[in-house]
């Protein structure tokens, strides 16, 4: 019988990618099961009776998440126009808009995406209509886009930004946000073309990514077995 002798070299290298081959594979399956329960809990709370602006005190925060909504009130004058939003292989904005309530509360509306082929804000988004009743699902305010520099907004509106967060939002508005944003209903008031999905990768594609790492995993040591008791 061959002896295993597979060398430094080879030893090193199967000794430093294997764990980082398992670490990704195992990091992907808990992405997988984070976003599953996402996509569960979505389904879920959507499906539960449409609650009103006056149901808000008397539901926890935690089971909020994805509730549907009525709200009583007007959209603002403050929008923020997210870039580099592809939808259907075309480019476009997704655009947020303050909405204020009856009650003085103050949310901040994703009304979906629309081309940037002869956009024209005053004619395409622009709404100045008053006690109106919009419905949506509250999703968490975490951050839509992304930008790997710290983003300073300009002034004047609407902005044209790369990422949109809480606390930079609020910065930029002087006034307290709601701690949900409203995801627009495609029959509402001022709703565009929704895109909008409680995950941007299913649970499946995470799965899908795992079993290449552990494939890989699979290979490599597999090949140092094979060139550990390979003939010289």
């Amino acid at each position: 019988m061959s002896k295993f002798s597979p060398g430094k070299l080879m030893t090193a290298f199967f000794v430093f990618f294997f764990p980082i081959l398992i670490y990704l594979g195992s990091w992907q399956v808990i992405r997988g099961l984070e976003k599953k329960d996402i996509v569960d809990q979505h389904y879920q709370n959507k499906s539960l009776p449409v609650i009103n602006e006056s149901d808000l005190p008397l539901i926890e925060g935690d089971k909020l998440t994805y509730r549907t909504i009525n709200l009583q009130g007007e959209f603002g004058s403050e929008s923020y126009l997210l870039d580099n939003r592809l939808y259907k292989q075309e480019a476009g904005y997704e655009v947020f808009t303050t909405f204020e309530t009856s009650e003085k509360q103050l949310f901040l509306v994703n009304r979906g995406w629309i081309s940037k082929e002869s956009f024209d804000y005053e004619v395409d988004i622009k709404t100045e209509d008053s006690g109106i009743s919009i419905q949506g699902v509250l999703s968490p305010f975490t951050r839509f886009g992304l930008n790997l520099t710290d983003e300073t907004y300009e002034p004047g509106w609407p902005k044209l930004v790369q990422q949109i967060d809480y606390e930079a939002a609020v910065r930029d508005l002087g006034i307290d946000l709601d701690s949900f944003v409203l995801q627009l209903s495609a029959g509402s008031v001022g709703a565009l073309e929704p895109v909008w999905k409680p995950v941007d990768l299913k649970p499946s594609r995470h799965y899908g990514y795992a079993l290449q790492w552990f494939g890989l995993a699979a290979v490599l040591i597999s090949s140092f077995f094979y060139y550990g008791f390979k003939k010289d």
